[in-house]
């Protein structure tokens, strides 16, 4: 038996986009009988509050997300690859050759 929700990370990395895009897809299908679902953000929701541990059986659903945009520091990101590119080119250096 499985225990309740954590944040953990799924282990299927497309796994919010995959989820959006099925509730997107139910929520597009049953605007055509229902429009008011049209302006529906429930996938984006669901995930949000997954993230958070928030997600159970009992939650109730507002039908919006708040989008949150940030900006990337790029800058800082290509350091880190540099960084890393650099260790692990030391590290290749300091191994013995293979025969």
């Amino acid at each position: 038996m499985r225990g309740p929700a954590t944040t953990s990370t799924p282990a299927n990395n497309h796994a919010p986009r995959m989820l959006v895009r099925d509730v997107d897809n139910l929520h597009r299908f049953s605007g055509r009988f229902a429009p008011e679902l049209t302006a529906t953000d429930y996938g984006k929701e669901i995930w949000a509050l997954y993230e958070s541990g928030a997600l159970h059986p009992d939650v109730d659903l507002t039908a919006h997300f708040e989008h949150v945009e940030t900006t990337v520091d790029l800058e800082n990101i290509m350091r880190e690859i540099d960084s890393a590119r650099h260790e692990e080119a030391a590290h290749q250096m300091r191994l013995p050759e293979r025969a």
